[in-house]
């Protein structure tokens, strides 16, 4: 005659399964905490980069533009623009702290000028 329920054996496999799993988890927490923020600064640094490029359109084709800013949370734009060929380039590159050195992305247009 078997009593229902676990065996002794059953149960420390089932808590040495359980505890693996939880330290896989715990595990990959850091590593996804990072990414979270690295998307945040990413994020940051796309909208600012948009709102500076749409700052330099408003500004139409006639001269060149050159300059720097500073945003929240540690972040520096840089950017030019470049007339010739019937096109204005314009270049924004955003800078923000990345531990332990700064990362930058760059941003990139053209807007076609009508004589």
């Amino acid at each position: 005659m078997r009593a229902e329920g676990f065996t002794l054996i059953e149960l420390v496999v089932a808590v040495t399964l359980l505890a693996v799993g939880a330290l896989a988890v715990a595990a990959s927490a850091v590593p996804l905490a990072r990414l979270v923020r690295r998307g945040g600064a990413q994020s940051a640094s796309a909208a600012a980069a948009s709102a500076e490029i749409e700052k330099l359109r408003a500004g139409g084709c006639a001269a060149a533009a050159t300059g720097a800013a500073r945003a929240g949370g540690g972040l520096r734009l840089t950017w030019w623009t470049v007339s010739g060929g019937g096109l204005r380039r314009m270049t924004v590159v955003a800078t923000y702290p990345w531990s332990p050195l700064a990362h930058a992305d760059t941003f990139e247009t053209a807007v076609a000028c009508l004589r």
